[in-house]
């Protein structure tokens, strides 16, 4: 089924939403300590917004019951305090939720989470046999089916009839299982601390590229630092978590 926006619940027939399994997906936009200034407030806004939608949905389609988020290991009181130490923005999201009685369950199976990290992790390390790259490229799309299959599982059987789920996911075009009535959680705050990011990225590019240009014409700051005073960055563009 189609994913509904927010403003187009209001649209089906009431009776229809409260009966049907729901999910509400909501981007996992990570926090970055060490961002470029501007970054938290729009982190901030970002997840209060996802806050009042996410009520909004509650009021109209039915109360979250259960939790589930990508890249949390294990269930209840263990999925909280990983959210809780790692995102404290979706973590105010959960903890509201949970307060009124929903569940926290478990969506990743412990190595196939793993596995797909350390798959990835290697296809980043610029192998120079295409032979190796083709093969841990072929085990890394084997696992990331496994893990898919697992968490469309856990999904089938966590979500009960009537219930609405939760769902924290890095991918807005997450499948659903059948049955499963799907509503995107995507305030304009996401748009705005998406183009931010863009114009961060373009600063330090900018940056770079001046800072490039005067090392070649003998005119850079000692110390690898810029006219201005401020120390270059090593790795390059910033992206947040």
């Amino acid at each position: 089924m189609a994913a509904e926006e927010l403003g187009s619940v209001g649209k089906a027939p009431a009776g229809d939403i409260l009966v049907n399994k729901k999910a509400y997906v909501v981007i996992m936009v990570q926090p970055a300590p060490g961002a470029p200034d501007g970054f938290e407030e729009r982190y901030n806004a970002y997840w209060d917004a996802v806050d009042t939608q996410v009520s909004q949905l509650e009021a109209k389609a039915g109360t979250v019951s259960r939790i589930f988020a990508e890249g949390v290991i294990g269930r209840g009181d263990d999925a909280t305090l990983m959210v809780q130490q790692t995102n404290p923005g979706a973590h105010r999201v959960v903890r509201q939720r949970l307060s009124a009685g929903a569940v926290f369950e478990d969506l990743e199976e412990t190595d196939l989470f793993g596995q797909v990290l350390d798959w990835g992790r290697c296809l980043q390390m610029g192998l120079i046999s295409q032979t190796v790259v083709s093969e841990i490229q072929q085990k890394y799309t084997e696992v990331a089916e496994k893990r898919t299959q697992h968490m469309q599982q856990r999904l089938t059987d966590g979500i009960q009839d009537t219930e609405a789920a939760l769902i924290l996911t890095s991918d807005p075009n997450l499948i659903l299982p059948e049955g499963v009535e799907k509503f995107i959680v995507s305030p304009p705050e996401l748009d705005e601390l998406e183009r931010w990011v863009q114009q961060a990225n373009e600063a330090i590019r900018q940056q770079m590229a001046e800072e490039q240009a005067r090392a070649q014409q003998g005119g850079a700051a000692p110390g690898g630092e810029s006219a201005g005073g401020g120390s270059n960055t090593d790795s390059g563009l910033w992206t947040p978590g």
